[in-house]
């Protein structure tokens, strides 16, 4: 093609894809930056409008953005996600930011983009020193020399959020001083209005990618931003952080100062030591990764509430033994639900039960429409065959095995919920910095006293108890609103409404199931009337037998022998 019509075409792109962007970000000049970065990287193709899509075809837009759109070979993979990350770069912090959560999805993404988007580096030029004192100024309506007895006014460190100070209060603590760069907010929300357009028109010309849900993962990430923007979340993160671990002497978590703490500005008692890596005595080194393991064990699977990057710059020795904690601005939460989940995971793991790990790992994940689940059992048992079968425990490598098993469950429409992906990129970062340290150690073992403190917990008398309590006040709201919901039924049928769509052809056959199902849900009901009786009745009367009351004895009996009969109406022939 001649110089002078590529020339006409690049600029009639640029053009379209400004007025394309105008209706995004709302500033002609920021639309021209957009289009000229996203365009000099080959993505040009992204800031045409749907109708344009329509107009040439959605293959000739794949084929221009990777290549052979059906079988893309490694070279064009890597070349896409070396083009994708300097654009990431080049498009800024917020961009950066994404592409760095993007690096935690291997069940998202594939592995060729996990490895080049774990480059990208939170890199920004500092903000200057006057603008950050006026910027505490206005948060506390007084001069910075009138709160603070010094204040350096180089950084620390500077990020895309905020950038850090080093800071003396008047009597003398040494504090860090966390300070949000000016005039953030709008730029986010509009970097975060041109996210959303851009994965629409990912999902516009690759239709597969729907099964990832994108979209969902822009809102988590937006979620995530916006709390990442409001310090106040942070202070309570570490008022938290400070409670779960007030009885473990060895762990420092930083003392925040809320009367110098605001939205924009955070205050912290100052952490000084040496990182993990630069520790040189083995004794030194194999006893700090057991402080550090056992920390980050607690946060995972007693606390629920951990520290979603621990890599070594924020893990600092102190003189004396104790681990220094540092930046709380990202932090995940797991439920009771989801950690006796992963519990169950792990358990299963260590009895090599494979069938098992697989159906846990399907009801954690979030299927699509149609999932062949027998060719989904055999990719986890093939995983598993290869990272954990025939080893012992000091030999599993948790990082390819997540990294493995979260591919195999993409490639068969499965995708993790947010907070586990999150739990496994800690996991992985712990295993791996840990094993770094001290060569030899075990993380898994390391793990077991809070795996089997959970597996105690959740079978112990009160845990049953209580849920015993809440499920069968469950089945008693479904009761209650049972005769509503059948006259919302009748209701339907003499206007005419209700449709009924009978698949089965043998209609004696629907009878009898229908029959044999509600002689189950007759049982289930007494079993579940029988435990909420009998725990109620737990702490009414004398106590004859195991802890119980006659009372109790008696319900807990009617519960068992329910139960018991629903068992075994499971296993008669139908």
């Amino acid at each position: 093609m001649d110089e002078e019509p590529r020339s006409r075409s690049l600029i009639r792109t640029l053009y379209s894809s400004t007025q394309t962007l105008l209706t995004v970000v709302k500033d002609a000049a920021r639309a021209r930056r957009i289009a000229g970065i996203v365009a000099r990287h080959g993505f040009s193709q992204l800031l045409q409008s749907r109708a344009d899509h329509e107009a040439f075809q959605r293959e000739s837009a794949r084929k221009e953005l990777i290549g052979d759109a059906e079988a893309p070979s490694l070279s064009t993979k890597l070349d896409l996600a070396t083009r994708l990350v300097a654009m990431l770069e080049e498009l800024g912090p917020t961009f950066v930011k994404f592409g760095q959560i993007l690096s935690t999805r291997p069940d998202l993404i594939p592995y060729e983009f996990v490895k080049r988007l774990q480059s990208l580096q939170d890199q920004v030029a500092a903000v200057p020193s006057d603008e950050v004192r006026r910027t505490v100024e206005l948060a506390f309506g007084q001069p910075v020399d009138a709160l603070f007895a010094a204040f350096d006014d180089a950084p620390l460190a500077s990020a895309s959020i905020a950038q850090v100070h080093a800071a003396t209060l008047k009597d003398g603590t040494e504090v860090v001083v966390k300070v949000q760069r000016p005039g953030l907010r709008p730029v986010i929300e509009a970097d975060l209005s041109l996210l959303r357009f851009l994965v629409e028109q990912v999902n516009a010309i690759f239709p597969e990618t729907e099964t990832f849900d994108l979209r969902g993962m822009v809102r988590e990430f937006e979620t995530s931003l916006r709390r990442e923007l409001d310090f106040d979340v942070e202070r309570q993160s570490l008022e938290r952080f400070q409670r779960n671990f007030k009885d473990k002497p060895r762990v420092h978590i930083p003392a925040v100062f809320p009367a110098l703490s605001s939205r924009q500005v955070l205050t912290m008692e100052r952490i000084r030591g040496r990182k993990l890596t630069a520790l040189h005595d083995e004794v030194e080194r194999r006893d700090v990764a057991h402080v550090y393991l056992d920390a980050a064990y607690q946060m995972l699977f007693k606390d629920g509430f951990f520290h979603g990057d621990l890599h070594p710059g924020n893990v600092f020795v102190e003189d004396g033994g104790r681990l220094g904690l540092i930046d709380f601005g990202m932090v995940g939460r797991l439920s009771r639900q989801n950690r006796e989940r992963m519990v169950d995971v792990l358990f299963s793991l260590m009895s090599e039960d494979l069938e098992n790990v697989a159906r846990l790992w399907f009801s954690i994940g979030r299927p699509g429409t149609s999932v062949d689940y027998p060719a989904f059992e055999a990719e986890v048992v093939d995983v598993l065959e290869r990272h954990i079968v025939g080893r012992e425990l000091e030999q599993w490598d948790l990082a390819a095995f997540f990294r493995d098993l979260a591919a195999g469950a993409v490639k068969h429409g499965i995708r993790l919920p947010a907070d586990f992906t999150m739990m496994f990129k800690a996991m992985v970062t712990t295993e791996g910095l840990a094993r770094s340290v001290a060569a030899g150690i075990n993380p898994v073992e390391a793990a077991r006293p809070y795996i089997e403190a959970l597996v105690r917990d959740r079978y112990s008398v009160d845990r049953v108890k209580q849920k015993a309590l809440v499920e069968g006040v469950r089945v008693i709201d479904l009761l209650w609103a049972l005769p509503s919901t059948l006259e919302r039924i009748v209701e339907k049928v003499e206007a005419g409404d209700l449709r009924v769509r009978l698949r089965h052809e043998r209609l004696d056959d629907v009878a009898a199931r229908l029959s044999q199902a509600l002689n189950r849900l007759g049982l289930a009901v007494l079993a579940a009337a029988g435990a909420v009786t009998g725990a109620l009745a737990m702490e009414h009367g004398p106590h004859v037998a195991l802890g119980m009351t006659p009372i109790s004895l008696v319900a807990f009996g009617i519960a068992f022998a329910a139960t018991a009969s629903f068992v075994v109406s499971l296993w008669r022939p139908r």
